[in-house]
């Protein structure tokens, strides 16, 4: 299979849209004020980014540690087998988050400058 002109026209297109999207889009990263804790999609806490404390929720499958500190938020312990959500480490911009699928635990930042929801998946 050949490349023609044409293709490399539509690719470099298609590369100069990405890029253009991403720097008016994606590349703005907005300080977190809140952390949102939601066990099973209902919120059952929510903390101020600028005060470092430790706490847990409890999932299907046991306990979940959360950790704000400098600012920041991780999931530090969970119960869960690969601990994916654990090796993810801290988030502190709006709109990041951190999961814990198997126990159904998220940990998302808001802050007053979000953007918003880029999908919904039903």
């Amino acid at each position: 299979m050949t490349v023609t002109r044409g293709d490399k026209i539509l690719i470099a297109l298609l590369l100069l849209v990405n890029v253009a999207l991403f720097a008016r889009l994606g590349g703005r990263t907005a300080p977190g004020d809140w952390v949102v804790i939601e066990v099973e999609h209902r919120e059952v806490a929510r903390w101020p980014l600028s005060i470092d404390r430790r706490g847990e929720v409890q999932g299907p499958l046991g306990a979940t540690g959360i950790e704000v500190k400098n600012h920041r938020a991780r999931i530090y312990r969970s119960p869960c087998k690969n601990k994916v959500c654990i090796k993810s480490g801290y988030i502190a911009y709006a709109d990041r988050l951190a999961a814990c699928l198997p126990n159904r635990v998220v940990v998302r930042i808001e802050g007053a400058s979000q953007r918003g929801v880029d999908a919904v998946v039903g």
